[in-house]
Formats: C-alpha cells, structure tokens, sequence
C-alpha cells in the first residue's frame, strides 16, 4: 500500500467514526433527556463537524499530490457527509419511540 492509499483508508475511517459517535449521542441523549429532535439536531452537527474536518486535513494533505486524488476525496467527503445524515437520521427515527419509551419507564420509575 502506497502513502496515498493509507491516507484514504484513514480518511474513510474518520468519516465512519463521525456517523458512530453521532448516533452515540443522539440514542444515549434521547433516552437520557426525552427530546428527540433538538439532539437529532446535535447529533447531525457533530457529524457534519467530524466530516468538514477530515475533508479538510485531506485536502491539505493531497493539494500538492495529485489534482485528481485532492477533488476525487473531497467529493468523497461529501458525499459521504450526505449518506451519514441520511443514515443517522433514519437510525433515529427507526429507533425513536424505543428510546422515548425507555426514557418514559426511566423517568417514571424515578417519581
């Protein structure tokens, strides 16, 4: 494996960590706190956060290497960005009633 191949490898691994962590926090938050759409939309910023900032250390890592590789990454990560929101949102709206449900005994139980 060349020096370009690890770096997309590790490029498409960050941006597969930003869809885990920000279901992370959306599924624990919404059973935690009972709101659905205000940490949907949290969750969603982190990871559009974690995805602008992999697209950018790609981009400074391949501007000087090849044309090709710097916009076939960055549309890349874009798309990507895009697939992740997609995913993220239909995993929580799917899992939704089950975490307000959960929230719903947890804060029952406590009264």
């Amino acid at each position: 494996m060349g020096e370009i191949d690890i770096a997309f490898t590790i490029y498409i691994i960050i941006l597969v960590i930003g869809l885990f962590i920000g279901y992370r926090y959306g599924s624990y938050m919404i059973r935690k706190t009972g709101l659905f759409f205000p940490q949907l939309f949290i969750a969603g910023t982190i990871v559009i956060a974690v995805d602008i900032i992999a697209t950018i250390g790609w981009a400074y890592f391949s501007w000087g290497t090849n044309e090709f590789i710097f916009i076939i990454g960055i549309f890349l990560g874009l798309g990507s960005m895009l697939v992740s929101e997609v995913l993220l949102i239909t995993i929580l709206l799917i899992k939704r009633k089950n975490m307000i449900k959960t929230f719903n005994d947890n804060y029952l139980n406590t009264l």
